[in-house]
């Protein structure tokens, strides 16, 4: 069992240090968007890579929108499977410690939410605080500050 175990452990690797280079300024941005797709180039219309957020440097910006971005794009999506999920099923169990139901399928998102009591709706929302939160202050620590590389 052991053996087999190990099979899917991650192979050790000779030099620990990542390999990955992000596009921090913006040559290397207009680099990489001349080879993803020579056709349209480098495209800024509003010159955000010019932008200077916060005084810490068109760098620091650059990261800070990248990290938008791609947070951003990853709620999105979540939010349509959940919209989909929402619209075709809805939790069997009570939804509150008083047993009220959670509210049917034939309602449609929105008035589900509607329909959803005000404390469920303030939890749901801490827990989306709490995690920008620990975003912000390092995620656990294992990675450097989106805006720092």
């Amino acid at each position: 069992i052991v053996s087999g175990a190990a099979a899917f452990s991650p192979a050790p690797a000779a030099n620990s240090q990542s390999k990955l280079v992000l596009a921090d300024s913006k040559a290397d941005l207009a680099a990489l968007a001349d080879a993803a797709n020579p056709v349209v180039k480098y495209y800024d219309p509003l010159s955000l890579a010019d932008a200077d957020f916060w005084g810490q440097g068109t760098d620091a910006t650059i990261g800070f929108l990248r990290h938008a971005e791609i947070k951003h794009s990853r709620v999105a999506m979540a939010a349509f499977v959940g919209y989909c999920v929402q619209s075709n099923y809805h939790f069997p169990w009570a939804q509150t410690l008083a047993g009220a139901p959670h509210p049917a399928v034939a309602l449609g998102p929105e008035a589900q939410w509607d329909a959803t009591p005000a404390n469920a709706k303030w939890q749901i929302l801490t827990v989306i605080g709490l995690l920008e939160i620990w975003d912000e202050c390092g995620g656990g620590g294992s990675m450097p500050h989106y805006m720092r590389g």
